[in-house]
């Protein structure tokens, strides 16, 4: 008789797709933004593939590649913060404080406790991500040019617009952002 810890790797990556599939998909779109799901979902099975001779049979295969999808999951937050941290970082401060303009201020860095709370916080991106989808397309464009590090002048450039109409898109985005924060995070 064989015992759970004599199982062999009777894995059949074949009909991963049809038994997994519709389950791996519901897991990733709890976590993970809608335009994500697919490519973290076809990173797991990918992923499963390269490690499937290693597999010991010590848990179920969707049990497995359940792991492996989160596992995924917390690797695309992780570059996501890496490369967005700056941007999370800044577009929290123009939520919060009216002097926008001054990123790098003494109050405004990296180091500030309380911006270390909310970078730490996988929820923040998505969050701000729906956010974004509350504003109106002039506010989105002008706040995501200036999270992105454009001056001004730049925005005003690509857009075709003039300085005034600039600072009330991103000062009308900011109280909407504000307030968007206040009620969801």
């Amino acid at each position: 008789m064989e015992t759970i810890l004599e199982k062999k790797n009777d894995l059949n990556p074949d009909l991963w797709f049809a038994k997994y599939g519709n389950y791996l998909f519901a897991m990733a779109r709890l976590k993970l933004p809608e335009d994500k799901v697919e490519d973290i979902v076809q990173d797991t099975f990918l992923a499963a593939l390269g490690s499937a001779p290693g597999f010991k049979g010590l848990s179920s295969e969707r049990v497995w590649l359940t792991s492996i999808l989160n596992h995924k999951i917390m690797d695309h937050y992780r570059r996501s913060f890496s490369k967005k941290g700056r941007a999370i970082h800044t577009a929290i401060r123009v939520a919060d404080y009216p002097d926008w303009h001054d990123w790098d201020g003494a109050t405004n860095g990296l180091e500030h406790s309380d911006v270390n709370d909310y970078l730490d916080a996988i929820e923040l991106d998505l969050v701000l991500n729906s956010g974004m989808d509350q504003l109106g397309s002039r506010e989105q464009q002008v706040l995501k040019m200036k999270i992105k590090g454009f001056s001004t002048e730049a925005i005003c450039d690509t857009l075709d617009i003039n300085k005034v109409n600039a600072w009330v898109a991103l000062s009308r985005a900011r109280k909407k952002m504000k307030n968007y924060l206040a009620e969801n995070w």
